[in-house]
């Protein structure tokens, strides 16, 4: 495989191409919310030389010591080269200049790939919930503290409230 290249995006036309890429992905179950997607705090793109876009991943909107990871997408013919690991360690070195001292992410309890990749970045698993789009669907909760300053439990406790844990 060729080099490819992870970089921050704020242009419109990488954004649109990385909205794409979200849209027409082959496990759509829920569609990207363009507009949120476009306030996201950081958007990296992972491209070929020629500048094909090939993957995306972002810290979503939101400001403060608190970051959400989401929208991570490989292109499925670039799969299984480290690609997502990349750009989850690239959001990780993103946060860290943004002033983030913990980094979350919900995963949908079927997506074993997200998971590991999240594991294997450093990240611990929280605890199991009930999506709260009513859909049965279990969602597990990860973080990751960029500081030795933060208090882990009282923070995902924060993010995941009043919803119903799977025991």
């Amino acid at each position: 495989m060729s080099k490819i290249n992870f970089v921050i995006s704020n242009v419109p036309a990488e954004l649109a191409l990385a909205a794409q890429l979200i849209d027409n992905r082959d496990d759509n179950a829920h569609p990207l919310n363009h507009k949120d997607f476009y306030k996201s705090r950081a958007v990296i793109l992972a491209k070929t030389v020629a500048g094909d876009i090939i993957g995306c991943a972002a810290i979503k909107a939101g400001e403060g010591i608190v970051g959400e990871l989401g929208y991570l997408v490989v292109s499925r013919h670039y799969r299984r080269h480290g690609i997502a690991q990349q750009l989850t360690q690239k959001r990780i070195e993103v946060a860290q200049t943004l002033g983030i001292s913990i980094l979350y992410a919900t995963i949908r309890d079927e997506n074993v790939a997200s998971k590991a990749n999240l594991l294997k970045m450093g990240f611990q698993f929280w605890r199991d919930y009930l999506s709260i789009r009513g859909t049965g669907n279990i969602v597990g909760w990860y973080f990751l503290a960029l500081t030795d300053d933060i208090d882990a439990s009282k923070v995902m406790q924060s993010l995941v409230g009043d919803r119903i844990p799977v025991v």
